[in-house]
């Protein structure tokens, strides 16, 4: 018996969890009908790279442990903290050749939102006009970080959260606390909360501050399925619940979706080491102008009085 023959392709029951995205990925492979770009999206830790890694090792019939090692599989990680255009056009190069096993390729992107602008746009060409048999997994925790023609061009499969994960971390649920804490304050007239808040991150290890920016993004997100009435099985943070709704009811859609991008981008910054305090300041700031934009009891410009 040769190598080849010895090869088994993962199964999905090494997968836990979200079972109704797993059906439908399996479905989707089953009637041979799977897009050329998948987005796989969904917390940090829940398990979106398992599935795009068993998904590509049955595209080409290997174990998601040779993943690696087989000829037409590339994964694309950031070169530092970026992806970069060079990185995109080499998988540019090697879609216009034949695979060299079976018919398919396919490229994992992780985290997807690390891409660069053009490697963004480098990507998105290939998108438009894929080749045969290319498959894309792009994978991240910030979908909303992508351009608009990236995510139109991409099935989306959602990752969602058990409704224990935060709280069994201590440290994503102080963090998570922090966040909470920090959108109850937008609500308070003026800026006298900003200064107490921005000096109480100060010295905080970088890590945590992301973090917090990410239980933040994931807040807001909750807050925007909310104010769409879709299915409140898809929030992060369902044990809250009650807390949510009463915060969705003082936000519109526009105002939520311009401080996601804002906090995606001040996220985004901080990994290329920007300056802390004054990224956090303005991120609140401009979160506070946001929150007031239209209320009775703003001033002329729509900030907080």
């Amino acid at each position: 018996m040769n190598n080849t023959e010895k090869i088994r392709p993962p199964t999905w029951q090494e997968f836990k969890g979200n079972q109704a995205s797993i059906a439908r990925i399996r479905r989707l492979l089953e009637l041979e009908r799977l897009p050329h770009a998948l987005l796989f999206s969904g917390p940090e830790g829940i398990g979106k790279r398992l599935a795009a890694e068993i998904m590509a090792a049955q595209l080409l019939r290997t174990e998601r442990g040779l993943l690696e090692a087989h000829p037409d599989y590339a994964r694309l990680s950031p070169d530092g903290t970026r992806i970069r255009i060079g990185q995109v056009r080499e998988i540019q190069r090697l879609s216009g050749l034949a695979p060299v096993r079976g018919p398919f390729r396919v490229c994992l992107v992780e985290p997807a939102d690390a891409m660069d602008a053009p490697a963004a746009n480098c990507l998105l060409k290939i998108l438009e006009e894929p080749p045969p048999g290319l498959f894309f997994a792009l994978i991240t925790a910030f979908p909303h970080s992508l351009l608009p023609t990236i995510r139109s061009r991409t099935a989306h499969i959602r990752f969602n959260p058990p409704t224990d994960l935060q709280v069994t971390d201590p440290a994503q649920l102080a963090n998570r606390d922090l966040a909470f804490e920090f959108l109850r304050n937008l609500n308070k007239p003026g800026l006298e909360w900003l200064w107490p808040v921005v000096g109480g991150l100060e010295g905080m290890e970088t890590g945590r501050i992301l973090d917090i920016i990410r239980q933040w993004i994931f807040v807001l997100r909750d807050l925007a399925v909310l104010s769409t009435g879709r299915d409140p099985a898809e929030l992060f943070n369902s044990d809250r619940r009650t807390e949510l709704v009463d915060m969705a009811a003082d936000w519109n859609i526009s105002g939520l979706g311009a401080v996601i991008r804002l906090a995606e981008n001040t996220r985004q910054h901080l990994q290329r080491n920007a300056n802390t305090r004054l990224m956090l300041e303005s991120l609140l700031i401009r979160s506070a102008d946001l929150y007031w934009g239209g209320k009775e009891n703003a001033d002329h410009r729509g900030s907080p009085v």
